[in-house]
């Protein structure tokens, strides 16, 4: 009995040995494991006994798997199968020599082809911002909820965004408004030039303002765009539609010109700047200015639970009274993200 289950091990022990992958290096030593990749001039290989390692390709003398991989090489052929190594010869895949120099990327089954152009993919993120006061002669409240939802690719980008703000000061309600909106944005022929379309709607039963329609195409163009700083610059032209609580209307046509600036601080951060301008075609003396900056500071560093710190700013040069108004509001979000 000692002796069959003494073998079976033996058998097993070699069955794991012969599904390794190979590697032999320019020094003359082994690495046995599995080859998850190859890209950028360097080698991934999953190992039992120091996990991970990354191997550059000038160091490889031999590879050899045990199971077929993908290859992609610099012409943009791709084979399938598995890689062979004759003594003295180059690596072949499908019978077919292929130095590792040509090789551009290699990856096994389950994994994304790197040749393809990433998948778009979602992230969201939730959000609540209470305040409130009593005692005193003055009784307050203030509170909204939001939903912010995006779908980024290599070269788009869709924002979906909706809250609703309703406040109250000694029992009679001074604010009750729901904006909702769509932002797409798509780079031109990979450049940092875009292409935007923005739609928005505002309802209010308070303010003097009661519906705000809004749609909007222009240019951008990303002045940074790197990894963890970015700024882009937008102008384009918008149609509004504004109906007011004394049964006024006002229709007409604008331009606008903004700003959006972020940046990662660190690993712990998060600022984020916005600002437009929106004067009227039809009169110069009837503009919009929006702006806010916000900065999130994680409350447990690994969750997706952050403190969102920040102000904003509407300026409406004309009401329907025909009166300049200023709103601005300091913040303290509850925002919880999900990716």
């Amino acid at each position: 009995m000692k002796k069959l289950i003494s073998s079976l091990m033996v058998l097993l022990a070699a069955t794991l040995f012969v599904q390794a992958d190979r590697i032999t290096l320019t020094d003359g030593s082994v690495v046995n494991g599995t080859l998850k990749s190859l890209t950028n001039g360097k080698a991934v290989i999953a190992t039992d006994f120091a996990g991970d390692i990354t191997v550059a390709l000038d160091k490889i003398a031999a590879l050899n798997t045990a199971t077929a991989v993908q290859v992609a090489t610099e012409d943009g052929a791709k084979y399938s199968g598995a890689i062979e190594t004759p003594e003295g010869g180059a690596p072949q895949v499908a019978a077919i020599a292929l130095p590792l120099t040509n090789i551009k990327y290699l990856w096994t089954d389950g994994m994304e082809d790197p040749t393809l152009p990433p998948p778009r993919k979602w992230d969201a993120e939730i959000y609540v911002d209470v305040a409130g006061k009593t005692g005193g002669t003055t009784e307050k409240f203030n509170g909204t909820i939001g939903v912010n939802a995006n779908l980024v690719g290599p070269d788009d980008k869709l924002k979906l965004y909706a809250s609703t703000t309703y406040e109250r000061q000694d029992s009679v309600t001074t604010t009750k408004k729901s904006i909702g909106g769509a932002d797409f944005e798509r780079k031109i022929a990979g450049t940092e030039n875009t292409w935007y379309v923005r739609v928005e709607l505002e309802h209010q039963t308070t303010n003097g303002l009661k519906l705000r329609e809004e749609i909007a195409a222009g240019y951008g163009y990303y002045i940074l765009d790197w990894e963890h700083t970015k700024l882009r610059a937008r102008v384009g032209a918008v149609g509004r539609c504004r109906k007011y609580t004394n049964n006024t209307h006002n229709d007409d046509f604008a331009v606008e010109a903004g700003l959006h600036f972020e940046q990662d601080i660190q690993e712990w951060g998060k600022w984020v700047t916005d600002l437009t301008y929106q004067p009227s075609t039809e009169r110069l003396d009837d503009y919009r200015i929006l702006h806010e900056s916000s900065l999130d500071i994680p409350i447990l560093f690994g969750k997706p639970m952050s403190l969102r710190l920040g102000v904003s700013n509407e300026y409406n040069s004309k009401s329907n009274v025909g009166l300049d108004g200023m709103e601005t509001n300091y913040f303290a979000k509850l925002v919880y993200k999900f990716k």
